[in-house]
């Protein structure tokens, strides 16, 4: 840390100068520092979108939420306790994109064609062409995973793998809302010239990446993306051309608030399930629920049932010593279930395990 005095009223303050932007926390100026030089740079397209929530509100959406996915809604106040709620405004530079995609592919006739001289003639020749606008969100951060969620806030209506870290804002800061929205205005509609007053009590995350780095991300993301809604249209892709136009950068900080909680059944479920700690993200501007963990996933499914029909083949293979060697039978369809159930969870664990570092190195790429 050291101290420097604010550009524009001159105040002395304490600044970390590793980071690209610098805030003066008296007038809420922004400005760059050149360390050779030692001269400053007031940087003035730097907005924030307002925060409007609070702890409480955060619970009881989290709770709200909660009681949507679970199929006794009145039991969810016993089963679910919240463990922890934290708010953040980070930086992300918001690239205004214009993308205009060429694609080019084969696919598979419906009514196969039998002629041996052409072997092809099972495949059509298709293209076409698109266009999209986007207001590319980035974030201002190096490290894109130290908060969770930070890497799923893109979830295209298209089915297809996320394998990058950038979102397109508008969609993004829109979903998930499960009361009526405070305003019609769009959160980057509503953005103010940066104040700290409009973090309403979150901490400011300081700005780390500069304007270059954001805009050849928001390129290699909007590409990857075109290119995988390009594959949707062909079973073969041959050709595919994407051209990018920027209109414009904003450095925005956006408002998030985290939460834990733990999931602890009331059911006979309680003695099979060993709690977890699990996260929701959402957005601090209309209480959008962005992201979350389910509390029981499907591989703790298919452990819960590999422990009940394991203790049931214990129990069956007991009964059939000491009563009838039928429940044998049954004990080794019970051994075969358990076997099963477990193949698959740490099959599915180890897939989980595998995706994890290359969506990582391919979002810090």
């Amino acid at each position: 840390m050291y101290e420097l005095a604010c550009p524009a009223c001159n105040s002395p303050s304490q600044y970390d100068i590793s980071d690209y932007l610098l805030m003066c926390p008296f007038c809420s100026a922004t400005f760059r520092l050149d360390k050779e030089s030692g001269q400053k740079e007031i940087f003035n397209d730097h907005y924030i979108i307002a925060n409007t929530s609070n702890p409480v509100q955060v619970k009881s959406l989290v709770l709200e939420w909660l009681a949507r996915l679970n199929h006794k809604p009145n039991a969810t106040a016993k089963e679910y306790f919240i463990t922890n709620i934290s708010g953040l405004s980070r930086p992300y530079w918001v690239v205004s994109l214009e993308v205009y995609t060429v694609w080019k592919g084969l696919v598979q006739r419906q009514h196969r064609v039998r002629l041996d001289s052409y072997p092809g003639t099972d495949y059509l020749i298709e293209h076409g062409q698109f266009k999209r606008n986007y207001r590319w969100a980035i974030s201002g951060r190096n490290n894109i995973c130290e908060s969770w969620g930070m890497t799923r806030l893109h979830e295209p209506k298209e089915p297809i793998e996320v394998a990058w870290d950038g979102f397109p804002l508008d969609s993004t800061f829109s979903r998930g809302q499960l009361q009526e929205p405070k305003t019609e205005k769009s959160a980057y509609d509503s953005r103010e010239f940066f104040e700290f007053k409009f973090s309403n009590g979150l901490a400011i995350i300081g700005v780390q990446v500069d304007e270059d780095e954001a805009l050849r991300r928001a390129r290699l993301h909007v590409e990857q993306y075109h290119l995988e809604l390009s594959k949707l249209n062909v079973d073969y892709l041959t050709d595919f051309r994407t051209e990018v136009e920027v209109a414009g950068v904003q450095l925005v900080h956006l408002p998030f608030w985290y939460a834990t909680y733990v999931y602890r059944p009331r059911t006979i479920l309680r003695h099979f399930y060993r709690p977890k700690e699990k996260n929701v993200i959402l957005e601090g501007y209309n209480n959008g629920v962005l992201a979350g963990e389910l509390p029981i996933r499907h591989k703790d499914k298919l452990w819960v049932n590999a422990l009940i029909c394991g203790a049931a083949s214990v129990i069956l293979f007991l009964l059939g010593l000491a009563w009838h060697s039928a429940f044998f039978v049954v004990a080794l369809f019970g051994v075969i279930v358990t076997a099963a159930s477990a193949y698959v969870a740490l099959t599915r664990a180890a897939e989980a395990n595998e995706q994890a570092p290359v969506v990582e190195r391919t979002a810090q790429a």
